[in-house]
């Protein structure tokens, strides 16, 4: 769907919060009808102005250049543009278009973006308002009223020939509305009348007040006074900011088809998100069957698949220092045979030669009474420093000794610290694939962040953990299921009773699943059901066949030292189950 003016006013606040102050590191060309900036805000940012279709948007990918010879636009945003500052983004009342100021070396410009279908338009202007170049020149012959080219005024898009949305009164709605043909339906009539209303717009006003899609009677009274409100109300969104962006389908349990700034409340399933970018990019993954958080997915994959690779170094690291038990009963039994042998070693000797037998050993063998000459060879050359007398050389090997085993007594803990670690990078990738919007991906990066991944979101609710899915089972108990680890935190240990029943996928990374039962035995299939979503909300949910655990939440404990929503469990019972399907919003609480 096209951009209507209330989108436009949504992605304008969006792209300030984000980008002004920032300084243009590149301008290029990634199609001949479209102008990329990346910008520098401590971060890069990829802002896409495009003429064919019309929009501007911060995208994911990083900007590519896909025209190889430079255009005329594309030279001057390189000199004006380029390593200037974005100090502002203003726009025109009740207009598709948005104004960027830059400030650089060779002053400001004015880049301006008409977002209106195929008449669509990218303009660069000085600071006197003149034209410098156009994405699309528009010469008299096409357009007498506006011509678009080098050298000349801009002059902007000529205003519809419609009433003020903020202007009008019941009276001046009620005489519109009847002057309109009288078999169309009030949205329709309402579209014709009023400036910047689009047909979603029209239609969700009009079912707001009539609870009616498509009525063609005419409204009471009180019906006109309450769509004047609604108006002015929606068109006073660009000065209170308080957008509620939403998408939804055309029919129940249909894809996401249509997004606005506002609640959808018209359309069935509709459901709010963060951001009007966020809502964009969801209808258009609905649209082309993609993942609309792909390249944020795996930007946080690849750097938690990073530093677990740093971590397996350590552990690889660690696991070669663990020296055999015996080459460390070695040095023991090194240092033992120089002080007894002392006597015969000469000064400035570089080597004794004993044998284990002389210490009543047999070659080889395991003593049961002295572990320091388990498997020691028939006969052995101990290396000595001629420098040091014998007393010296066996305090060496016995200094190594007690090095050595202090060594293999703390690197079994430091493994153990290595597997935490890596069950929970574990963990985090599991969240990350099963992260349903730019929410809970964030939610992940905030984690990520609190454990030296990368930083954390700017944005005010990227951090939240959000609330865990609660649903109910066939016999009413109600199921909670965390998604993320905050979540399975809170679940298990904040939501969870100890006497509830606790469920886990066996041995993968997933969520926490309670059963809030309160000691009261568990109906058959509301375990089962439970047990489906944990197989569900898990790295085993593609398998055809999941084992689960579950036990009561009393015997789960969290591990001392790891991250939130790391456990041990124990008194586990084991279910093999199909994972649940989709879990749809219609099911939570």
């Amino acid at each position: 769907m096209p951009f209507d003016t209330l989108t436009i006013s949504a992605i304008r606040d969006e792209l300030s919060s984000q980008l002004l102050g920032g300084r243009v590191q590149r301008a290029l060309r990634p199609t001949e009808l479209s102008v990329g900036l990346e910008v520098y805000t401590g971060e890069r940012v990829q802002l896409l102005l495009s003429a064919q279709p019309g929009e501007v948007l911060i995208i994911e990918d990083k900007l590519r250049r896909g025209v190889e010879a430079p255009s005329p636009l594309e030279l001057l945003l390189r000199k004006y543009v380029r390593g200037a500052r974005l100090t502002r983004i203003d726009q025109p009342d009740l207009e598709r278009i948005l104004t960027f100021r830059f400030e650089g070396e060779f002053g400001p410009v004015d880049l301006v973006c008409e977002i209106m279908g195929r008449l669509s338009n990218i303009i660069l202007l000085d600071a006197d308002g003149t034209i410098m170049e156009a994405a699309k020149r528009i010469p008299a012959s096409i357009n007498r009223y506006r011509t678009i080219l080098p050298g000349g005024r801009y002059v902007p898009p000529p205003p519809q020939e419609k009433e003020h949305p903020l202007l009008l009164t019941p009276g001046l709605l009620r005489r519109m509305l009847e002057e309109g043909r009288a078999k169309q339906p009030l949205w329709r009539r309402l579209l014709q009348g009023v400036s910047g209303i689009s047909p979603l717009l029209a239609r969700e006003l009009v079912f707001r007040v009539a609870r009616d899609v498509e009525p063609t009677e005419m409204l009471s009274q009180e019906q006109l006074r309450d769509l004047v409100t609604e108006i002015v109300a929606m068109f006073r969104l660009p000065e209170t900011h308080e957008w509620q962006p939403s998408v939804a389908g055309l029919v129940p349990d249909a894809p996401p088809q249509e997004y606005a700034a506002y609640r959808l409340t018209h359309l069935p399933g509709w459901k709010p998100v963060a951001t009007i970018h966020e809502a964009i990019y969801i209808v258009r993954a609905a649209s082309g069957s993609i993942d609309a958080y792909a390249r944020v997915r795996q930007r946080l994959r690849e750097a938690i698949i990073a530093q677990s690779e740093r971590i397996e170094t350590r552990r690889a690291s660690l696991q070669r220092a663990l020296v055999p038990e015996e080459e460390i009963e070695a040095l023991k039994f090194q240092g033992n045979a120089i002080l007894a042998m002392g006597w015969s070693i000469e000064p400035g000797q570089k080597d004794l030669v004993v044998s284990p037998a002389d210490f009543g050993v047999e070659p080889g063998a395991v003593d049961a009474t002295d572990s320091a000459s388990a498997g020691l060879p028939e006969e052995m050359h101990i290396p000595l420093d001629p420098s040091l007398s014998p007393a010296e050389n066996a305090q060496a090997y016995f200094e190594e000794y007690r090095k050595r085993q202090a060594a293999n007594e703390q690197v079994p803990v430091l493994l153990a610290e290595t597997k935490v670690q890596l069950d929970y990078f574990q963990q985090l990738l599991t969240e990350v694939e099963l992260a349903e919007d730019r929410a809970q991906l964030d939610a992940v990066r905030a984690e990520m962040a609190e454990v030296g991944i990368g930083r954390a979101p700017k944005r005010k609710h990227s951090a939240e953990a959000g609330d865990p899915l609660t649903l109910r089972g066939p016999d009413g108990t109600p199921i909670l299921v965390g998604r993320n680890s905050r979540q399975n935190d809170l679940v298990t240990f904040r939501r969870g009773a100890p006497n509830d029943i606790w469920l886990h996928a066996h041995g993968v990374p997933g969520s926490h699943v309670i059963i809030k039962s309160a000691g009261r035995p568990v109906d058959e299939e509301t375990l089962h059901q439970a047990a489906r979503l944990a197989a569900r909300f898990s790295a085993a949910r593609h398998e055809g066949r999941v084992q689960v655990d579950y036990t009561e939440r009393r015997h789960v404990r969290h591990i001392k030292g790891a991250p939130a929503g790391m456990v041990t469990y124990t008194h586990e019972e084991t279910l093999v189950v199909e994972p649940a399907a989709i879990v749809r919003s219609a099911q939570e609480e």
